[in-house]
This record gives structure tokens, C-alpha cells and sequence, in this order.
């Protein structure tokens, strides 16, 4: 009877300690992204997620024929931005930044975010995956 107490605690246990573990999945690079497809956008911010373990942010870009496309960029992490120098008030909607990166595997208007360029003319790597492209 005893065994039977001390195995249904340690269920009791184990399933407790899984519940309440956080649930985050990270990826490599590779697995989302394409090295080989170096991409560079003039855009304006519509959106910042500044959350772990990546922050998002999202730029309107407009091709040759005027056509918007809303891009989205994985972007650094919090810490990993706020150490950069980038604040909230640098990457907030309606600001017209560069930003240098590499496309996403599944071809839509995603990417990964290596350097950006603000308006004041700083150029910030937020990304150190693969060497980033130039931005100029």
C-alpha cells in the first residue's frame, strides 16, 4: 500500500513539474530561414511585438509599382535590442527604417532581421545568425 502512495506522489509530482514548465519552442536559423537570400527593405513600422525569445516587427514596403506589401521581420530579443541601443521610441508604427536581412524558407513576405538602419542614421545588427548582408 505504501508503494502505491509513493508512485502516485511521484506521478503527482512529474505531471506538476511538466504543467507548469513554460511551453516555448526556439529554432535554429536554418530551419526558418535562408542564408542564401539576402534581402534589404525601405519600409515603415505598422507593427512591434517586443516579446522573447524574438521580437517581431512589421514594415510596410512599397515595390516599383506602388504596390504595399506588409513584411514581417524576426527581430532581437528584448534584452538583446535594449543592449543594442534600440528603445521602444526608435521602433515604434510610423517610423521609416532600412532593414537587411535574409527571407524566409516558405517564400512569403517573412525574414530575419540582421541589421537595421534607423532615421536618425544609426545602423544597429540585431541579428548575428549568419553574417549580415550589406545594407547599402
Amino acid at each position: 500500500m505504501k508503494s502505491a502512495f509513493v508512485f502516485a506522489g511521484a506521478v503527482a509530482l512529474v505531471a506538476a513539474g511538466a504543467l507548469s514548465a513554460p511551453a516555448v519552442a526556439h529554432h535554429s536559423f536554418a530551419a526558418e530561414f535562408d542564408a542564401k537570400k539576402p534581402v534589404v527593405v525601405d519600409g515603415v513600422i505598422t507593427k512591434v511585438q517586443l516579446v522573447n525569445p524574438h521580437s517581431w516587427i512589421y514594415v510596410d514596403v512599397k515595390d516599383a509599382s506602388g504596390k504595399v506589401t506588409n513584411w514581417g521581420f524576426e527581430f532581437g530579443s528584448p534584452i538583446g535590442l535594449r543592449s543594442a541601443g534600440i528603445t521602444r521610441a526608435d521602433v515604434k508604427p510610423g517610423t521609416k527604417v532600412r532593414i537587411a536581412g535574409y527571407r524566409a524558407k516558405n517564400g512569403g513576405p517573412f525574414g530575419y532581421t540582421s541589421v537595421i538602419r534607423l532615421p536618425d542614421q544609426r545602423t544597429v545588427t540585431v541579428g548575428a545568425a549568419v553574417p549580415p548582408p550589406k545594407i547599402d
